[in-house]
């Protein structure tokens, strides 16, 4: 009797590990066909897009426009915001781990067969706070284009900022800001000191 329940209770979880498999598969293609339904001539998917949970793309009333090529896998909480007339184009094979976004009021373009580690954010803008008599959320944005080339490894929680270019290959650290260009064949490190000491 044991080996019996022990049997029924193996192919139980076996058929439900399928069906929940299945449901995410069916899921994951429902959320691409509903973007592709509700932004037709604004989205353009190639094949092979692999999303993971609450993958969101986000547009204003704008002609901004989103372009995602072959076999890019975007995993979990990822955030495509494109507005004001903007463009973000993200190449073939790109894999985004979770929690990363980008946001564009110009242009954010990634090349080929770039890795982002988890929380990323990609910025083309930046608040205007000159005028101290004026609330900086009325005073808009400063804006200029990003280039990420192909190949690139971003490491976790790195920030990168409006107006520059990384070049191919480039590899960045865990938690840097970036802010301005990189030549390519770059790496790039966080320059913090650890201290430590007996307890």
């Amino acid at each position: 009797m044991k080996y019996l329940f022990n049997f029924i209770f193996k192919y139980i979880a076996y058929f439900d590990h399928y069906l929940s498999g299945l449901f995410l598969r069916l899921k994951r293609k429902y959320v691409i066909h509903y973007y592709t339904v509700l932004y037709p001539t604004r989205l353009n998917l190639k094949k092979d897009l692999l999303i993971g949970k609450n993958f969101k793309i986000l547009f204003d009333n704008s002609k901004s426009s989103v372009i995602i090529g072959h076999g890019v896998y975007l995993r979990d909480y990822i955030t495509v915001r494109s507005e004001k007339n903007s463009k973000i184009v993200i190449g073939d094979r790109v894999f985004f781990n979770s929690f990363c976004s980008i946001a564009a009021l110009e242009e954010i373009s990634i090349g080929n067969d770039c890795s982002f580690g988890e929380n990323v954010k990609i910025f083309d803008s930046n608040h205007i706070y000159k005028d101290p008599a004026q609330l900086i959320t009325e005073q808009g944005f400063s804006t200029g284009k990003i280039r990420i080339g192909d190949n690139c490894w971003i490491g976790s929680n790195v920030t990168i900022l409006k107006n520059l270019e990384i070049g191919d290959h480039v590899v960045i650290g865990a938690g840097c800001t970036i802010y301005k260009s990189l030549p390519p064949n770059t790496l790039v490190i966080n320059n913090q000191s650890l201290i430590t000491k007996p307890l």
